[in-house]
């Protein structure tokens, strides 16, 4: 059975191999001081659920790294270009750890 220590181990093995910052169970990969950029988001979900063996079903990639907005500030675009800011939600380690335990996404 997976522990919230094998979660937390996975995590900083990948993503956190110098120990630049705290990594609690509460970490959030998308809100917070240390957020990934979606790219990043993408690569990371992808090794939890092969690592974990979760089921993806269910799992909204964009809950939690929404559409980014382009390189052209809103205020110069005309207004059917632009893009709304939608705040990503958060999206923690006790999630995943608590997913891996169930085998299944689930929080969405």
């Amino acid at each position: 059975m997976v522990n919230n220590q094998d979660v937390i181990d996975w995590y900083n093995l990948g993503w956190n191999k110098t120990g630049k910052w705290p990594v609690t169970i509460d970490t959030s990969l998308t809100t917070g001081r240390y957020v990934w950029v979606w790219e990043t988001g993408e690569e990371i979900m992808t090794s939890y659920f092969k690592t974990f063996g979760v089921d993806t079903e269910g799992f909204n990639f964009l809950k939690y790294w929404p559409d980014e907005k382009g390189m052209i500030p809103n205020f110069l675009l005309p207004k059917s270009c632009r893009v709304k800011y939608i705040e990503p939600a958060p999206l923690t380690l006790r999630m995943l750890a608590e997913s891996a335990r169930a085998g299944k996404w689930l929080y969405d």
